[in-house]
């Protein structure tokens, strides 16, 4: 801790003896290593801060990522009698440090403090425009992003209704008008059952209750009593034979 020697002034009585430390704050923005530095300068007072008066001085410029470096100034509050102004010296350089100010004159204490006035008053008036403004914007934009995820579950559901009304009628007229269209259901349900372990069905035709299958292999494709099978004369193509599927137990046939 350095202690600076006062400058006389005039024939009046010295100033008090300032004490001054020097310590680092780490990077942040300016505002915030300001905040850390007052806080230093609390904390880390010689005596209790509360019987003393201190300034803050920053010593270097502020950087992004660099740390700050401040000074702190304490006189005692017991021998402060009126404001001064003295030269302390601090890592080799001379910082001028003024303690206390004389009080303004009313007038300009006035203007001022109109002037502060106005000042807060217009940023409040333009805060509160520049927030209404975001939010009416983003109040349009929620309605606009509701509106279109609306018509696109509309277009998806006219889509999936669409499909559903061509697949009905395309079942309708593989199954025939006179016949019901459980009928194709039955048949996918007894082929499923009824399959033989080792049948390898190439594909599977329906059309007006008839059934027929594509089949490798000349062993029947299904093992069942209650239906006839018959065999084409000939493959439909090598090793794949043609088999139609007859309602009655009268056994497989060729």
């Amino acid at each position: 801790m350095n202690i600076a020697s006062p400058l006389p002034i005039g024939v009046d009585p010295p100033p008090p003896q300032v004490f001054s430390r020097v310590f680092s704050t780490p990077p942040g923005p300016p505002w915030r290593q300001a905040r850390a530095a007052k806080l230093e300068a609390w904390h880390g007072a010689p005596i209790p801060i509360a019987d003393l008066i201190h300034r803050v001085k920053r010593l270097n410029p502020w950087a992004a990522g660099a740390p700050g470096r401040y000074a702190a100034f304490y006189v005692r509050a017991r021998e402060f009698s009126a404001p001064f102004e003295t030269t302390v010296e601090v890592d080799g350089r001379q910082i001028t440090v003024a303690f206390g100010a004389p009080a303004l004159p009313l007038a300009r204490a006035g203007a001022v403090g109109a002037l502060l006035v106005a000042i807060l008053a217009s940023l409040t008036l333009l805060g509160a425009g520049f927030w209404l403004g975001l939010s009416a914007r983003m109040e349009v934009s929620a309605r606009l992003d509701i509106a279109e995820q609306t018509a696109a579950a509309r277009s998806r559901s006219m889509t999936q209704l669409k499909r559903r009304a061509d697949q009905a009628r395309a079942l309708r007229v593989v199954v025939g008008s006179n016949r019901p269209i459980g009928a194709l259901f039955d048949d996918l349900r007894w082929v499923s059952v009824n399959k033989a372990p080792d049948a390898r069905i190439d594909a599977l035709h329906w059309d007006h209750g008839l059934l027929v299958v594509e089949a490798r292999g000349e062993s029947p494709p299904f093992l069942a009593p209650d239906r006839t099978l018959r065999r084409s004369d000939k493959p439909i193509r090598r090793g794949v034979w043609l088999w139609g599927v007859v309602n009655g137990p009268t056994g497989a046939s060729q």
